[in-house]
């Protein structure tokens, strides 16, 4: 959800917006209202906000710059609604050092608020944070989902997810699709598995923080579950098959635990295909490269467009296959630039040591991120990151005659 900047002079734009991932309310800019009508905006996504969640809501503050008394005063009457209407519900206002008056400022609100309190970005980047291994993982897979997420829900309706289904996440990750679908689907019941004990750690800290109490978390290997066969409705396994060496192990047991006339869904990337325009070919080399140095560790992150032909040869039935292209006209250009800045930083540190890249490809490889990151933000430019998105049906046993 997304709030317009107001129509305020430049020296006071700022934008607001709700990210239902986070249960974050992010607001940005200059906060500097003349009159209490200019904050109508802020007022309502707050209210909505906070009508949705359960938990902690957190206010996202650390990119608000500049906040007069007016505005102050109406966030503290915001936390004193708050505390009133939903007394259960937490906030938990983010600032950061960069704006020195912000700790202090907002400091003050909670001493005269229970409920709220502030967190200095700089120490906790993201809630949990602290249980992740490799901690910079965290914002991309975090700010993929926001924007995958965006395109995904409706598409999901029409690979048979609905309502009151039986539905497993597999290889779930940090949990915040399994979150996504509690809320949207309202499933009958939902079990997430995933093979790191951290990842599963920050996934059900994220939902008792969320206030949610019904997802079961499992620690299992996907490609031997320690789940009943003919269980699910709905078997979900999510840009995962992409960094196993042998994706039809996982599959075979996605079949295994789904009900016969239930359906596997599946979502996988196809690297190859990513694309800036202008500087083009240094984006092209980049993502070559990346490809290799994956393939180099048994990853295929091309194999989006091959789903089809697995999902068939393992006997699915009304196998169904759509793309997603994710790109600077359909998604909020800082989160995509923010995506392939993630990258960046992920595959010229921890992968180009893992794959020993020598020191002048990994200079090239950040000059080609970049050049991508300048195809997202330029007026002129385009660029694209495509997601390919399958589900085929279990066949329903035959009847001998």
């Amino acid at each position: 959800m997304t709030s317009p900047t107001p129509p305020m002079d430049s020296a006071q734009a700022y934008s607001i917006r709700y990210h239902e991932n986070n249960q974050e309310v992010a607001l940005e800019g200059s906060l500097r209202p003349q009159h209490a009508g200019d904050l109508d905006p802020v007022r309502q996504c707050l209210a909505e906000a906070a009508a949705s969640v359960r938990g902690t809501l957190y206010l996202n503050l650390k990119r608000l710059r500049y906040l007069n008394h007016l505005a102050f005063l109406e966030l503290a009457r915001f936390l004193d609604h708050c505390q009133r209407e939903w007394p259960d519900l937490r906030l938990k206002l983010v600032v950061s050092s960069a704006v020195p008056w912000a700790p202090i400022r907002f400091g003050h609100l909670t001493e005269r608020f229970p409920n709220a309190i502030v967190e200095q970005y700089d120490k906790a980047f993201y809630p949990g944070q602290g249980v992740i291994e490799n901690d910079q993982l965290i914002p991309v897979l975090r700010t993929q989902t926001n924007i995958v997420w965006a395109h995904e829900r409706e598409l999901l309706h029409r690979h048979g997810l609905r309502h009151g289904l039986r539905v497993a996440d597999i290889c779930c990750g940090i949990g915040d699709f399994a979150v996504l679908l509690h809320k949207e689907f309202k499933p009958e019941v939902i079990v997430a598995v995933d093979h790191s004990r951290p990842f599963l750690q920050y996934a059900i800290q994220m939902a008792k923080e969320f206030g949610i109490a019904d997802i079961e978390y499992h620690y299992g290997d996907a490609a031997n579950l320690f789940l009943s066969s003919n269980t699910f409705d709905f078997v979900t396994s999510r840009l995962s098959l992409q960094i196993f060496n042998r994706p039809e192990l996982i599959l075979r047991e996605l079949l295994r635990i789904c009900k016969p006339g239930g359906r596997v869904y599946l979502t996988n990337e196809m690297m190859s295909h990513n694309y800036g325009y202008p500087r083009h070919e240094s984006v092209s080399w980049t993502y070559a490269q990346t490809l290799k140095m994956l393939a180099s560790l048994g990853m295929d992150l091309s194999i989006g467009p091959k789903m089809y032909s697995l999902l068939t040869d393992l006997g699915f039935e009304d196998v169904q296959m759509e793309q997603i292209g994710i790109t600077n006209t359909n998604t909020v250009v800082e989160d995509f630039a923010r995506v392939i800045e993630s990258w960046e930083e992920y595959i010229t540190g921890e992968l180009s040591t893992a794959t020993q890249t020598p020191r002048e490809v990994v200079e090239r490889l950040h000059a080609g991120f970049q050049d991508h990151v300048y195809a997202i933000r330029s007026r002129r430019g385009f660029a694209i990151w495509p997601i390919f998105v399958a589900s085929g049906r279990k066949p329903l046993p035959t009847r001998s005659t």
